[in-house]
């Protein structure tokens, strides 16, 4: 375990300066939450030079190797920070590092959902742990379960856009399973959010975490199939109550990605500004978010964080979550080991090709 070695906020793949497409336009509400209030990342396209292989990093963490354009999505820093801009390294094409295989890019996220429009607010009704990957033409994502804190039917979906072109929106699981069934193995009760702080999952009959991507998750598109020029990007939501949509921050589905209040469905963290090392993978878990346990409201174990999802307030993620201060009634999931992963899956594998 090493103190924090990166200082940065939330992020929002999810969110863009696209158009929306017309039949997904929010419909007239009491209020028009601020979307940009809650951007915390932005597209970036990766420059390049002939003959030489560029790499972009952030705080010493390569997101990208590219030798042709490619756009991916970068954490939006606190302007005041000197590392508000990404570095870029250009190396020559004979002289980099064991060879250069083509474009590549990667990025995590943890995704928390509220189950309901008037919620408690411990954002642990759903946990999922997100790889995103950029391979060549080829973009994917897979998901790793890692809490169920509701009691409801809970399904989980995606949309997938292009620039303004949807190229995916649907359930993920296999007949449109629940998330407790197909994630997980049909357990009763709330699974790792209890204020006993300990996993209390069962697979197989052994208490641990999934610590894998799980392959009935995984999707994959070809780009290059696709003539929309922007950005790809995915918006998380669940189903509940038979067919209502709740949205982690989506630009597309506004209304049904806030509450009357304008706080959010779900919260999707990039980086909080603290990281693990792990043996063979090096600096790691830069997204593992210790969210709150059962019935407990975030306000209640982060309150600033609470103030910037109410509020006007900004924030800096580095300055309000200390992963070795975790608060006692946070669910101590990264020290549980819960977010670490088996083996580094190929989401963009071509089992997983979906065009």
């Amino acid at each position: 375990m090493y103190r924090s070695i990166l200082a940065v906020a939330c992020a929002v793949l999810a969110v863009s300066c696209v158009k929306n497409p017309g039949s997904e336009t929010p419909g007239p509400g009491t209020d028009t939450p601020d979307v940009s209030h809650f951007q915390t990342a932005e597209q970036y396209a990766v420059p390049t030079k002939a003959g030489q292989i560029t790499t972009v990093k952030m705080n010493g963490v390569t997101l990208a190797e590219a030798s042709s354009p490619m756009k991916i999505w970068i954490p939006r820093y606190a302007r005041t920070k000197a590392a508000a801009a990404p570095e870029v390294i250009y190396t020559p094409a004979d002289e980099y590092p064991n060879g250069f295989a083509g474009n590549k890019a990667q990025l995590f996220q943890v995704v928390c959902f509220e189950d309901s429009r008037s919620g408690d607010y411990d954002y642990n009704d759903l946990v999922i742990h997100v790889k995103y990957q950029w391979n060549g033409t080829r973009f994917g994502f897979g998901v790793h379960p890692i809490a169920l804190g509701s009691t409801k039917e809970v399904r989980l979906g995606a949309v997938v856009y292009k620039g303004s072109t949807r190229i995916f929106k649907g359930l993920l699981a296999p007949g449109n399973a629940d998330a407790r069934t197909q994630y997980f193995q049909s357990q009763a009760g709330f699974i790792n959010t209890g204020t006993d702080r300990q996993i209390n999952q069962r697979i197989d009959g052994r208490v641990t975490g999934w610590n894998q991507y799980l392959g009935s998750t995984c999707r994959c598109w070809d780009l290059s199939k696709i003539a929309d020029d922007g950005a790809v990007r995915v918006e998380w939501y669940i189903q509940v109550d038979g067919d209502v949509e709740l949205y982690a921050l989506s630009t597309a589905y506004l209304n049904q990605s806030f509450d009357k209040q304008g706080r959010p469905y779900g919260l999707v963290i990039t980086q909080t500004g603290s990281s693990y090392t792990e043996d063979g993978k090096g600096v790691v878990g830069l997204d593992w978010f210790n969210y709150p346990c059962e019935n407990t409201p975030i306000s209640e174990v982060y309150p600033e964080l609470w103030n910037w999802l109410t509020g006007s307030a900004s924030y800096d993620f580095s300055e309000i979550y200390d992963r070795d201060a975790v608060p006692a009634n946070a669910f101590p999931a990264a020290d549980l080991g819960l977010f670490r992963t088996k083996s580094d899956v190929n989401v963009t594998d071509g089992k997983y090709l979906q065009n």
